[in-house]
Parts: structure tokens; sequence; C-alpha cells
């Protein structure tokens, strides 16, 4: 399994990076803990490798996007 897209998110207190597989599953990271990346959480909901990620203006929606063209909005 390969991560094909990421994106950062300086949030509240944490440092979240989320990151598309090509599985189709978001990994939800936090670059705080100890100095490396944990994993918080990981999202399922695509059938496709994710092609595109992104959070809106206040962080409080992640958009993705797979290859097969399915967009969801997550809302956090």
């Amino acid at each position: 399994q390969y991560l094909v897209r990421s994106t950062f998110c300086p949030q509240m207190g944490a440092c979240l990076i989320a990151s598309g597989s090509e599985d189709g599953s978001v990994h939800l990271l936090d670059t705080a803990r100890e100095g490396k990346a944990a994993q918080v959480n990981r999202l399922h909901g695509h059938a496709a490798p994710i092609l595109s990620i992104a959070f809106n203006y206040d962080e409080s929606y992640l958009a993705t996007g797979d290859h097969q063209g399915l967009v969801i909005i997550w809302q956090n």
C-alpha cells in the first residue's frame, strides 16, 4: 500500500497530516507526538486510489477525491 496524496493541517494544538492511499483509505497522522508521526485515525469510504485531498479554510472539513470520481466530504 502506498500513500498517494497528503495535506497538512496545523489544527488547534495539533499538527495533522491527512494522507490518501492507493487502497482508498485516508490516514490521519499527528506529527506533534514525540517528534514522529503517529496514526490517530483511518477513514474508509473510497474503493479506488485517492488522487486529491484538502482541508477547508477553517479545517472543519476534509475533502477527498478518488480515481473513479467519487468525492467525500468528511466533517471534523
